[in-house]
């Protein structure tokens, strides 16, 4: 039998727990951002897969991968006095409450996609952003449609004096909720599954990586 290197053993050993501390509390995204961790990823794909459970796992991977990445945009009022809000949470309520996520959802308003983006809205924040948009197809690519409708959840966060208010605001539109103060059930909805989020267990399954793996074998 042959005998394992003391100093291999050792030196193996703590590459993996630095592999492990890594994926289980998060990576440095190139742009320097803490992403989730793959327990959040994983609590996610199993969220979806409870409402979409006809999704392909690559759909629903690449799904959940967007969703973080959008996630991570939003920007809720500061101040002692505002609720701390687990941002992932907060858009996993809002796009289920729109379109149960459903990539091409279409409302008899007008609206489309995930987050159900209205068209002239859409153009008008990629006018404003100068981002490109060439047309209302545009919205039925996930990775679109969820960096404007983010984009439009931001601006209403900060022109309205509550995420009560943003909330109705992006149902019923500014205006409309100036005038008749919006859909109460709306934003019912939204925190409704934000609770149904936060209180989902974190799924057990190992999320070990193929290196990680690897490195068992040491």
């Amino acid at each position: 039998m042959r005998k394992r290197n003391p100093l291999i053993q050792i030196l193996g050993t703590s590459l993996l727990v630095l592999v492990f501390l890594t994926e289980s509390y998060g990576k440095i995204s190139s742009a320097g951002l803490t992403v989730r961790n793959e327990s959040s990823k994983r609590k996610l794909e199993v969220y979806i897969s409870k409402y979409r459970p006809n999704l392909s796992s690559q759909e629903r991977s690449e799904l959940v991968s967007l969703m973080e990445r959008a996630s991570l945009n939003l920007r809720f009022p500061a101040g002692k006095k505002q609720e701390r809000y687990d941002k992932l949470g907060f858009l996993v309520g809002l796009v289920h409450t729109e379109s149960q996520f459903h990539k091409r959802a279409k409302s008899h308003k007008g609206a489309l996609g995930l987050m159900q983006v209205m068209p002239a809205t859409a153009k008008w924040l990629a006018k404003k952003e100068g981002i490109p948009f060439s047309s209302e197809k545009d919205l039925y690519d996930p990775e679109t449609n969820l960096y404007l409708g983010v984009l439009y959840m931001n601006y209403l966060l900060e022109r309205t004096d509550s995420v009560e208010a943003a909330l109705l605001s992006y149902n019923a539109g500014l205006g409309g909720y100036k005038r008749f103060g919006g859909i109460p059930e709306y934003s019912r909805s939204v925190y409704r599954y934000y609770e149904d989020w936060k209180s989902m267990p974190v799924p057990t399954q190992s999320m070990i990586s193929e290196t990680v793996a690897s490195l068992l074998s040491i």
